[in-house]
Parts: C-alpha cells; sequence; structure tokens
C-alpha cells in the first residue's frame, strides 16, 4: 500500500514556515503598498522642479498651480495606476517664456514621460524593498518568540485559552470595540465633516476650445473645471498653438526621412553606421528627426560633440532624456559642449548610460573613440569663462594621449566639441577621423597625410538649428545638420551629411569616401 503524501504530521511541520510565509507577505504588500500610495520625489521635469507621487485614478494629473488650470490624462497602466506631478518653480523670466518652453517640451514629450516612469518604478522598488524587511522582521520576530516560548509553554498557553473560552472571549470582545472605536478616531472626523468645495469636474480640452482642430494626443486630455480654465483660456490657447506648430513642422520633417532613404547610404556587411550630431542647445524637435535618419541608415553608435543644453542649467537636462528615450537601441559616445557646463548635462549624460569621453581610449563598436568635453564655461548670452584648463592646453593634453598609443591601437575617431581642441592631434597625425561642433556651420571633410597615415578633420552643424546659443522653438532658425560616419572594421571610410531645411525640407548629401 503507498505511503500517503500528505498526513498529519507533515502538515504540523509545514504548518509554522507556511504561516510565516503568509505573514511574510501581507506585512510586506500592506506597508509596501502604504508606503508607496504616500510616497513622493522631487524631481526637475521640462522647465520646471516639480514633486511626482503615484496615484491610483489611472491618470497622469498635472498640478499647474493657481493661475493655471490642472490637466489630466489616461495613464493607460496596469492597475489603475496614475500620477500627480505638482508642477512648481522655474527659472523662466515671464509667463510668455515658460508658456513656450513648457508648449515646445510637451511636443516631444517621449524623454520627459520615461523619466516620470523611472521615478514611479523606483519608487515601487523602494517601497517593495522595505515592505519585504519589515515582512522579513516581524517573521524573524515572531519565529523568535514562537521559539523561545517552547513546545510546554505553548501547550500551556494553548489549553488556557481553551479551558477559560468565556474569559477569552470577553476579552476579543474588548479588544475588538477598541480597535473599531481607534480606527473611527483616526477616519471618522474627515467623513463627518462636510466639505466646502465640490468635486472637481473634468471637461474635455477639446469641449474648452472648439475653435481649434487638436492632433490625437490631446483629444484626450481633460481641464479641470473652474475659474482658472475659463479665466486662462487665452493663455491655454497659445500654449496649444505653439505646441500644435511645433508637432507639426518636426512631424513632416520626420516623415520625409523615409522618402529620401534611397539617397542615404544603407549599412552593408561588415559596416558600422555612427550617426553624429551636435548643437542641439535644447532642441528636442530635431530628435524624432535623427532618429529616423539613424533608423533608415542601420546606425549602431550615437555621437554627440556637445552643446545639447543652452546654459548648462538643471532644467535642462530635460534635452538628455529626450537624447536617450530617441536613441534607446544605439550606443552614445559624448562630449559636453561650453554651454554645457555645471555638470548637470554631464551627469545626466552618465545617468542615461552615455558613453562620456574622458581623455581616456575607449572602444565602442569595434571603434576605438578619445576625446573629452570642452573646459569653457558660456552661459546663455554670456562671455566665456575659463575652466581648468584652456583649449590650447587641452588640445596638447589630448594630443600627448593619442599620439602615445601604439600603431596597432591607433585612434580612430576623436570626439571635442570646440575644433581647436584637436588641432594638436591633427597636425601630429595621430587620429584618423577628428570630428566637432561648436561653429554652428560645416566645415569640411578635409583631408591630409601626416607621416603616411591619413588624417581627416570634419565639423558639424548644428542640429538643433540654432541661431547663437538658442534652438528651442516650434521651428528652426538655421538649418538642422546630422551626419553619417560608416566604419569598417572599425576604420571610418566615409561621411554623409543630412540636413533639415528652413522650408521643412530634407536634403541628403553626397556620400563622401574618405582616404585610406
Amino acid at each position: 500500500m503507498a505511503a500517503r503524501l500528505v498526513t498529519r504530521k507533515r502538515v504540523r511541520a509545514v504548518a509554522p514556515w507556511g504561516g510565516l510565509v503568509v505573514v511574510w507577505l501581507v506585512v510586506t504588500l500592506a506597508v509596501g503598498l502604504f508606503g508607496f500610495s504616500k510616497d513622493s520625489e522631487r524631481v526637475t521635469i521640462g522647465a520646471h522642479a516639480a514633486t511626482v507621487s503615484p496615484t491610483f485614478d489611472g491618470h497622469a494629473t498635472l498640478d499647474l498651480g493657481a493661475v493655471l488650470p490642472r490637466l489630466r490624462i489616461p495613464a493607460d497602466t496596469p492597475g489603475g495606476l496614475g500620477v500627480n506631478i505638482d508642477v512648481q518653480e522655474t527659472d523662466a523670466e515671464n509667463l510668455t517664456e515658460l508658456l513656450n518652453r513648457d508648449a515646445l517640451i510637451a511636443s516631444q514629450p517621449d524623454g520627459e514621460i520615461a523619466r516620470i516612469r523611472q521615478v514611479i518604478e523606483e519608487m515601487a522598488i523602494d517601497n517593495a524593498v522595505a515592505g519585504a524587511g519589515t515582512g522579513l522582521l516581524v517573521v524573524v520576530s515572531v519565529a523568535t518568540l514562537w521559539t523561545s516560548l517552547g513546545r510546554r509553554r505553548r501547550r500551556e498557553l494553548w489549553e488556557l485559552v481553551h479551558t477559560h473560552e468565556r474569559r477569552f472571549e470577553h476579552r476579543a470582545v474588548v479588544v475588538l470595540v477598541a480597535m473599531l472605536i481607534t480606527i473611527a478616531s483616526i477616519f471618522g472626523p474627515a467623513r463627518m465633516r462636510s466639505a466646502d468645495v465640490a468635486p472637481t469636474e473634468w471637461r474635455p480640452l477639446a469641449e474648452l476650445l472648439p475653435d481649434l482642430s487638436l492632433d490625437p494626443r490631446l483629444q484626450s486630455v481633460q481641464v479641470a473645471s473652474g475659474f482658472s480654465t475659463t479665466g486662462g483660456v487665452g493663455i491655454i490657447k497659445t500654449a496649444i498653438e505653439t505646441y500644435e506648430r511645433s508637432t507639426e513642422f518636426y512631424g513632416k520633417l520626420r516623415d520625409q526621412v523615409p522618402k529620401v532613404g534611397g539617397r542615404i547610404h544603407q549599412a552593408t556587411e561588415g559596416e558600422t553606421v555612427a550617426l553624429l550630431v551636435s548643437d542641439r542647445h535644447d532642441n528636442i524637435g530635431m530628435d524624432p528627426v535623427a532618429a529616423e535618419v539613424a533608423k533608415v541608415a542601420g546606425a549602431k553608435v550615437l555621437i554627440d560633440a556637445g552643446d545639447d543644453s543652452s546654459s548648462g542649467q538643471k532644467w535642462e537636462v530635460f534635452s538628455i532624456h529626450s537624447l536617450r528615450e530617441h536613441f534607446k537601441d544605439l550606443k552614445v559616445v559624448a562630449v559636453a559642449g561650453n554651454h554645457d557646463a555645471g555638470g548637470h548635462i554631464e551627469e545626466a549624460m552618465r545617468k542615461n548610460n552615455f558613453t562620456v569621453l574622458d581623455s581616456k581610449p575607449v572602444e565602442v563598436e569595434g571603434i576605438r573613440f578619445l576625446g573629452d568635453s570642452d573646459p569653457t564655461r558660456t552661459g546663455l548670452g554670456s562671455a566665456d569663462s575659463p575652466g581648468d584648463e584652456t583649449i590650447a592646453e587641452q588640445s596638447t593634453r589630448l594630443a600627448d594621449v593619442a599620439c602615445a598609443q601604439p600603431d596597432d591601437e591607433r585612434i580612430s575617431t576623436m570626439v571635442v566639441h570646440d575644433p581647436s581642441s584637436y588641432a594638436e592631434t591633427a597636425a601630429r597625425g595621430c587620429a584618423t577621423l577628428l570630428l566637432s561642433g561648436h561653429l554652428h556651420r560645416q566645415v569640411g571633410p578635409d583631408h591630409k597625410v601626416v607621416d603616411g597615415r591619413a588624417v581627416t578633420t570634419y565639423t558639424n552643424g548644428t542640429t538643433g538649428g540654432a541661431a547663437y546659443a538658442f534652438a528651442l522653438g516650434y521651428t528652426l532658425r538655421r538649418p538642422g545638420e546630422m551626419t553619417l560616419i560608416t566604419y569598417t572594421g572599425g576604420r571610418p571610410i566615409g561621411l554623409q551629411t543630412v540636413s533639415a531645411g528652413l522650408d521643412g525640407q530634407i536634403t541628403v548629401g553626397a556620400y563622401n569616401p574618405l582616404p585610406s
């Protein structure tokens, strides 16, 4: 006769462990969910400092303060998870400037959405760990108490309870009543008071602005009813018009890229394509255009030659978030420009897993890189101020590093922001391709031979279409340029420019083979 798998003895042996697991799960879920629901994080989103907190209403809600109305949009997340974003201070000098910033950033929201999602995920993980730790502490405490009592004392307590049933029942009733009174005293008063303000009523944005033809993203936006809504219609309308002009202009540019794709050099077997951008100056509107170019060309690497911001302020890290989101499938090699000085932009690059060049040779996708961020500090509209070294000193230092490499580990590509920073390396012939930005216009490619070795220098124009140090806008101020670089065996073999014109047209330059 087969032995029974489940016996009373086995159940009694497993029951304490099962009970402890149940206790751990209950405490973990209770503490984790409670902590998560009460958690918040202060972050920089777009042009603002903001406090992000999770909700369970299934919406992403923006609280824009007392002047502008609250907005919300369905979050489309599992379990009805939502988020409340309490938008706070900004360094914008006036309301018009602020609204233009917000509208233009909102026209390409993917980077900021990803940042908010990351913050909520971090909150969930932190509170799950806290809940699990609390649950483990409770389990250890219960297990310690259980073993400390011993079998005989536990049996005595069991018999005491069962031989004094009435007394136990009375005490249980008293404890239950006390608990109910405590709960009622905590939550009751708020329920008994009548609310002075009626519950928030939400209206579709399309109802508030019936004369505007809203794009699909805005169709699902709702606005909180109230004085700020009706009083701020003009402000809201201006922001929406800026938003739509931006999405229309850059959307048309992006849609043109596949149409001219036949003129873009495609990566063949054994080739690696990199996309070079520079001087974006906060213009995230060009990011989906550049990403489409990279997709058509089959690029695997993004090379960022700096000046992603206009003044290096903390609020401008949205530019890096956008770059990471649009090029999340590519490896990113980057340097910071003179307008990125201050540490915020370079720190955001590192947090987003960019390979930030710092005067040491590194290999990415078989390409050997060398470079460094610009030492000069330049604010928006302010004069240059020196950093730890001059451009000339940086140029000499980088050349010393490049020229110290053995012939079989020659620097394939040097990336700096200012072309003066690669001048000494180019003169000594210690790198094959030397790339920069900074000038906001294309220079090169220029070829020469130094000691029998081919050297090419090239300066990319402004990808953001920047005039001076500013590019954030619903259109371009000058043509936005990016460059495709083709490699084989880690060696650059060709360049090709792709430009977005002020007229909204995409121009593809000729493919230029590089000397070997």
